[in-house]
C-alpha cells in the first residue's frame, strides 16, 4: 500500500510479518491481522523513511497484558472485539501494510501512547 500512513491508522499486514512472542507457541494464521500505527506523522509520511512502528491487534485472551487496549467491534475498523498488544510494539517496514480498515479516534490513541510510554518506564 502507497499510504499515507497515519499514526492511529488500522493496518491489515500478513501475520507472518509480525513477531508475537513466544514464537514457540504461536499459530501463525492464513488471515491477515490488525496493527494499529503508533508512529507519528514525519517518520509515516516521509517516502524515504522506510518503516513504521506498529502494534498488533488480537483477538485472543489468552496473552492479554496490563498494557493492552481492548477494542470494541468497529473501533478502527475492526470486525470483532479484540485488544491492542502494546508490549508487542515492533517496526514494521512500510511494504508490508496492506489495506487499512479505518483510523482511532484522538482519544484512543492517546491511551495507546500512554500506555507505550508507561510499559517503557516513561511515566509512572
Amino acid at each position: 500500500m502507497p499510504g499515507p500512513y497515519v499514526a492511529g491508522g488500522v493496518y491489515l499486514v500478513r501475520d507472518k510479518s509480525l513477531r508475537l512472542i513466544p514464537e514457540e507457541d504461536r499459530v501463525i494464521h492464513d488471515e491477515r491481522r490488525p496493527v494499529v500505527l503508533v508512529s507519528g506523522g514525519e517518520s509515516n509520511g516521509d517516502p524515504s523513511w522506510p518503516f513504521v512502528l506498529a502494534c498488533p491487534i488480537s483477538g485472543s485472551t489468552r496473552r492479554r497484558t496490563r498494557y493492552d487496549i481492548q477494542l470494541a467491534m468497529g473501533q478502527g475498523g475492526v470486525l470483532k472485539k479484540c485488544w491492542i498488544r502494546v508490549p508487542a510494539v515492533q517496526p514494521l517496514m512500510k511494504s508490508v501494510l496492506e489495506d487499512r480498515t479505518g483510523i482511532l479516534d484522538e482519544d484512543l490513541l492517546t491511551q495507546v501512547q500512554a500506555r507505550l510510554a508507561q510499559y517503557l518506564g516513561l511515566l509512572d
